[in-house]
C-alpha cells in the first residue's frame, strides 16, 4: 500500500514540475514582432574606407551610429580624408546614396592650399563642391 502512495506521489510531483517548467517557458516568450525588430547599430572608436565617385575616402570617429541602409552619423570628433582634402569635426551626418556629407558643427579643412577654419558645412562630394556655413576662415601655406 505505501509502495503504491509512493509511486503517485512521485509521478503527481512530476507532472507538478514538468507544468511549472511549460509556465516558465511560455512566460519567457516574446512575440515575434519583438524579435524581428530593427536594431540600431553602433561602433566606437571606428575608422574605415568609403569608395565613392570621387575616389576613396577615410572616414572615422568616436562612435559611430547607422541610422538606416543610406545614412550614418559619425558622433563626437570625427574625420573625413581623401587624396583632395582632410575634414576634421564634429558630429558629421554622411548620406551614402547621395553621396553627401555636413555639420554644423566647427570645422577644420586642411588641403594643398591651407587650413580652413568654419562654422559648419556641406560636401556635395558628387559634385566635388564643399560649402561653408558660418564665419570663415582660410590660412594660406
Amino acid at each position: 500500500m505505501i509502495n503504491i502512495l509512493t509511486k503517485k506521489l512521485f509521478v503527481i510531483l512530476i507532472i507538478f514540475l514538468f507544468g511549472i517548467q511549460i509556465s516558465i517557458y511560455l512566460y519567457n516568450q516574446k512575440p515575434s514582432y519583438e524579435n524581428f525588430s530593427e536594431k540600431s547599430i553602433t561602433v566606437e572608436n571606428f575608422s574605415s574606407i568609403v569608395l565613392s565617385n570621387s575616389g576613396i575616402t577615410k572616414i572615422g570617429s568616436e562612435k559611430l551610429n547607422k541610422v538606416d541602409e543610406n545614412n550614418i552619423f559619425l558622433f563626437g570628433k570625427s574625420y573625413l580624408e581623401n587624396k583632395e582634402y582632410k575634414i576634421y569635426g564634429k558630429n558629421i551626418y554622411i548620406n551614402l546614396k547621395e553621396e553627401i556629407s555636413n555639420s554644423d558643427e566647427n570645422v577644420k579643412v586642411i588641403n594643398s592650399m591651407g587650413v580652413l577654419n568654419a562654422k559648419g558645412f556641406r560636401n556635395l562630394d558628387y559634385d566635388g563642391k564643399i560649402i561653408f556655413e558660418g564665419e570663415v576662415e582660410f590660412v594660406i601655406d
